[in-house]
């Protein structure tokens, strides 16, 4: 594999935009919303550990000022969205609930990324709900170098068999957990905010990454023709979506998240797209088309901000009488969120993410 992967890696930018509007659609237009979302968002952390993986090699004489620079470049592009979704909560507040007061504590662990550290809804879950994958997602970027360099010294094997073996702990999990309490300790919080839970999705991408890397999976790729290409993508397809049908109908254990259930439909079709990302199959070819990469580009504002968006409207969709789930009222909301999404991303996010990286670096110049 050559350096710049964008060039040819457009789809699987494309499988990340269907998991967040996935768990869009779960939360404002499915009923039993449960193991979908739990499903993409998963997807979601399996795909950032893949990618930190590639993206950043963590050799041998990375130290804490490397990681610091890592760290702040991860802040300058994702904080200045999670302070506005902040904000926006803080006026749906006020505007929808009429709430005139703050929980300082609440705030302080919203500002710090550390919500999802303490067993809480009204922590993990306040001003923004969805918040608390940030906070997930700033832990597993700080553990990266430790997890990344430790997996890469371990024989794919072991890397594997390891993952197995968590996955296996999990399902016991899953299973001993009360049935139909998706709010207990176990089942909602220690099993899907909690932050160490994910590094098992997180390790499972650079485990992926790491097979790609190995000379069985770069020998399979060249093998790969523009038909044979469409032939795995149709079968990587079929394949996830019955192993999806059959997690939700048949192996679906007494858990919100079922990581151990979701991981192999995950891991297929993120690897199907990975084996034809050289020479693309028919669905890669249409996973590459600008509309959806444009899209794809604004996937972190469409996930951040679905909650303050939705809320901001509901005063209107109420005086219209219109409900949640409702076919309409979701076209209505999807389409305003696209739309704020964009604007969000073009107006404020990258302007601002670009100078406080271009700041930063030049304060921390050695």
């Amino acid at each position: 594999m050559t350096t710049d992967k964008s060039s040819y890696l457009k789809p699987i930018a494309t499988l990340q935009l269907i998991a967040v509007i996935a768990v869009v659609t779960g939360h404002f237009a499915v009923k039993d919303p449960a193991f979908m979302n739990s499903h993409w968002v998963s997807f979601c952390f399996v795909y950032s550990g893949f990618f930190t993986a590639m993206r950043h090699r963590f050799g041998s004489d990375y130290g804490l000022k490397d990681h610091a620079h890592f760290m702040v470049d991860k802040l300058a592009k994702l904080y200045p969205l999670h302070l506005l979704a902040l904000a926006l909560g803080f006026f749906d507040g006020w505007y929808v609930w009429g709430t005139n007061t703050i929980n300082l504590k609440v705030l302080f662990t919203q500002l710090t990324l550390t919500s999802t550290w303490i067993p809480d809804h009204d922590y993990y879950f306040a001003f923004n709900p969805v918040g608390w994958f940030l906070c997930d997602l700033f832990f597993l970027y700080l553990m990266a170098p430790v997890l990344v360099k430790a997996l890469r010294r371990c024989r794919l094997t072991w890397q594997i068999l390891g993952i197995i073996v968590l996955l296996a702990i999990e399902l016991v999990c899953g299973y001993t957990s009360e049935p139909g309490i998706s709010s207990s300790f176990v089942v909602m919080y220690l099993l899907y905010e909690f932050p160490p839970i994910r590094l098992l999705d997180f390790a499972t991408g650079i485990i992926l990454y790491n097979i790609t890397q190995s000379a069985w999976w770069q020998h399979m790729q060249r093998q790969v023709t523009a038909n044979v290409a469409t032939v795995i993508e149709i079968g990587g397809v079929l394949v996830f979506v019955l192993l999806y049908l059959m997690e939700k109908y048949l192996l679906f254990p007494h858990c919100y998240r079922a990581y151990c259930t979701m991981a192999p439909g995950i891991v297929i079709l993120l690897a199907t797209f990975l084996m034809t990302s050289k020479v693309n199959g028919h669905f890669s070819k249409l996973f590459s088309i600008k509309p959806l990469i444009k899209l794809a580009a604004i996937g972190a504002e469409i996930y951040l901000l679905q909650f303050g968006v939705f809320y901001l409207l509901k005063p209107t969709f109420n005086a219209w009488g219109l409900h949640i789930y409702d076919p309409l009222q979701f076209t209505l909301y999807f389409t305003a969120l696209l739309v704020i999404s964009w604007l969000t991303h073009h107006y404020y996010v990258t302007p601002v993410g670009k100078w406080l990286q271009s700041h930063h670096k030049h304060i921390m110049k050695p």
